[in-house]
């Protein structure tokens, strides 16, 4: 075997493993964040709080957990324990692949979105997918393996969502809901687009 060359670093050397320190630190950094992620998530403050405990705890259990993925695990985790403690399920561990899709500026303003009180009356199963394909923009496939259901309902849950949370402010032709009302998994998943696994998986 050849010697490894001196500018050619290890994957540890490369990708340096996330300290307990680090993990506090960016935790108390982004608490407010998180703690608001849980909030959307679960629907009520007391089990929001638990959620964020659970995600934290299990951030800390991940011995191998890179220091440059920190954020994105934090955010995955409580989506993991969102879903554990609402709905009752059990979520494999999730990849770092990405998992964004392409939504349109011009159909919904996500900003607005996240300050809208009504994303907490939904229902349970409404709200967890639309949070997590919606706000934190996973696509439906990543999302129906989460929640072990199928696509379609994954789908049909984010529309009933959308035509309680969207302002009625938007104009009816351009918000979510009209556009979700259009071709075969249309609107923010580009307009006649069919669900694929263009995305990847989210399992390991």
């Amino acid at each position: 075997m050849l010697p490894r060359r001196k500018h050619q670093l290890s994957s540890s050397e490369q990708d340096p493993l996330a300290s307990p320190e680090d993990l506090q630190k960016h935790f108390a950094k982004e608490m407010t964040q998180l703690l608001c992620l849980a909030m959307h998530l679960t629907g009520d403050a007391e089990t929001a709080e638990t959620c964020l405990i659970l995600a934290m705890r299990d951030c800390f259990r991940n011995n191998s957990l890179a220091k440059q993925r920190i954020h994105a695990c934090a955010r995955r985790m409580v989506i993991r324990s969102a879903i554990r403690l609402v709905l009752g399920i059990e979520s494999e561990t999730l990849c770092d692949a990405g998992l964004d899709f392409p939504l349109q500026p011009r159909e919904v303003s996500i900003d607005a979105l996240r300050d809208s009180a009504a994303i907490l009356d939904l229902p349970d199963l409404e709200r967890v997918a639309f949070v997590i394909c919606v706000l934190e923009r996973y696509s439906i496939l990543d999302c129906a393996l989460l929640l072990q259901k199928t696509p379609q309902e994954v789908y049909d849950a984010i529309v009933r969502a959308a035509n309680q949370v969207v302002p009625v402010e938007e104009p009816k032709d351009d918000d979510i809901t009209a556009t979700y009302r259009g071709s075969t998994y249309g609107g923010f998943w580009g307009e006649g687009n069919k669900l694929d696994d263009s995305c990847g998986p989210i399992f390991d």
